[in-house]
């Protein structure tokens, strides 16, 4: 069986502004996401979009495409905990928050291959559960991210205090930002297939996306 990756539960609306929509031809952001996903119109026929939303959102309308199938989890799977700099980070670059199942980063450097964007992605200890299970099996906590930030000297490496957790974490957010003095805890969303999306200008495609 393969793993769910949440791909119901990417949203399109909150990202889009009511002259985009209108721009499109539709009356209203309901109207204009419906026709983006019954293919009635395109993110690229649209011009008011930007070309880094018009990219994310054909992402997002093809994540069945490009999120790379893993299997559902019978046993955990777990990985170093790395720190992966994408595209050559730099001080002012995101940092994206997951655990250290080898099935999450399957997903999300499948994902992560598709932007130019440079990018810092850190593994969290849980004990190599995916996302949604670290979350049922209190197995993402707030010291085991401390040791990962700790350990690759985070503070030092980013000018900023951001960091971007998955989705299904996201009733975590008080108890990581109260552990960890300091740093902001931001919910990315469910499904990886809508972070381009959530970054926004900081996803940009690669020439010719």
């Amino acid at each position: 069986m393969e793993a769910n990756l949440y791909i119901d539960k990417i949203e399109l609306a909150p990202y889009l502004t009511a002259e985009e929509c209108r721009a499109a031809g539709a009356g209203s952001c309901r109207e204009f996401v419906l026709a983006l996903k019954e293919g009635k119109v395109r993110p690229e026929d649209c011009p008011a979009l930007s070309p880094a939303k018009r990219y994310a959102l054909s992402l997002a309308l093809r994540a069945k495409e490009i999120l790379p199938p893993v299997p559902s989890l019978e046993l955990p799977r777990p990985l170093p905990l790395e720190l992966y700099e994408i595209n050559e980070p730099d001080a002012a670059s995101p940092v994206l928050v997951t655990g250290n199942s080898e099935y999450t980063l399957t997903v999300l450097t499948g994902l992560l291959a598709l932007t130019v964007s440079p990018l810092y992605l850190l593994l969290a200890d849980c004990r190599g559960d995916t996302a949604d299970m670290a979350m049922i099996y209190r197995s993402f906590t707030p010291q085991r991210l401390d040791q990962s930030l700790t350990a690759h000297k985070l503070a030092q490496r980013v000018s900023h205090r951001r960091l971007i957790i998955p989705g299904v974490l996201a009733p975590m957010r008080e108890e990581l930002a109260g552990y960890l003095s300091g740093w902001e805890i931001v919910p990315g969303p469910i499904c990886a297939a809508e972070l381009p999306l959530f970054l926004g200008e900081k996803w940009q495609p690669p020439a010719g996306g």
